[in-house]
């Protein structure tokens, strides 16, 4: 009996010198970041443009959470010039066509250098001097449109609200024909756009700057079925079904060609004159429908 005693206890001082432990401790963690990814090119004119994506995770596996830390040395044909940025993109000086150059990327995080990416190279070609001319610009209810003078390239359009904002490595759309129409634009809204040639990785010089402000000048239809139905002596009713436009905000009353009333309802109250009551259909633009006659009941 007593043997068992000491043998439980001993078992029990065998747990609890053992709580707590959980193995061997964890590594230092190592802020060493990724290579960089999907590193790329194009030949502005004459300028090599590299630009990349941050990576995402460090080298032991734990994702990158505060990516504004990141910054960037970028290596130039292996060794024989070295730049830093903060941004994931460089714009390198005029090349000579013909001339090979080799680019490499490494991400730092507080002073932890990363391994480079594997190299970029290409040989600098003649570059597209043209620029493109536009022959004419529309822009109407919910789209905008412009016509190219004779392109011998793609076009790539550049798009954007605020001039400062322009993105320039990746286009908003690119069109291969003398035409681009753009209708995921809003009435009211005013619009930039830039354009330049491009032929895979060669890009042209941009166009000058074209602002377009797309309206709605199209007139909605006028109500149908117009009546106007006696109360009293004193009082008439006019009533109609709504116009078919979608955009129509309101309803223009007229006696004898002069407003005297508008309403939001199908139906309006006023005075019995022995004149001629007409009705228009107003859109949120302020266009108006032609006038129609509301005949007596």
């Amino acid at each position: 009996m007593r043997k068992s005693i000491w043998i439980l206890l001993f078992l029990l001082l065998s747990s609890f010198s053992t709580c707590g432990k959980r193995g061997e401790p964890l590594p230092p963690r190592i802020f060493e970041p990724a290579p960089p990814e999907k590193a790329d090119y194009q030949q502005n004119i004459l300028n090599p443009l590299i630009f990349w994506n941050p990576p995402k995770k460090f080298i032991d596996g734990e994702i990158i959470s505060q990516k504004e830390k990141l910054t960037y040395i970028l290596d130039i044909n292996f060794g024989k010039e070295k730049i830093k940025t903060e941004r994931n993109f460089f714009l390198d000086k005029e090349k000579k066509p013909g001339e090979k150059v080799c680019y490499r990327i490494a991400a730092v995080y507080n002073d932890n250098i990363g391994e480079f990416s594997e190299p970029v190279c290409f040989t600098v070609e003649k570059p597209i001097l043209k620029v493109p001319k536009i022959k004419n610009k529309f822009s109407g209810d919910g789209f905008v449109k412009v016509i190219f003078k004779n392109p011998p390239y793609p076009i790539e359009v550049f798009k954007t609200e605020e001039e400062a904002k322009f993105k320039t490595i990746s286009p908003y759309k690119t069109i291969i024909d003398s035409e681009f129409i753009d209708k995921n634009v809003k009435n009211g809204q005013k619009y930039l756009y830039k354009f330049r040639f491009a032929k895979k990785k060669l890009k042209g010089n941009f166009s000058p700057i074209i602002i377009v402000k797309p309206e709605d000048k199209i007139p909605p239809k006028p109500p149908k079925n117009p009546t106007a139905i006696k109360i009293t002596d004193k009082e008439i009713f006019l009533i109609w079904e709504p116009s078919s436009s979608e955009d129509v905000e309101k309803y223009i009353i007229l006696l004898n060609g002069k407003p005297i009333g508008e309403t939001k309802n199908l139906y309006f109250q006023t005075e019995n004159k022995k004149c001629i009551f007409t009705i228009e259909a107003i859109d949120k633009n302020g266009n108006r429908s032609n006038p129609i006659k509301i005949p007596r009941r």
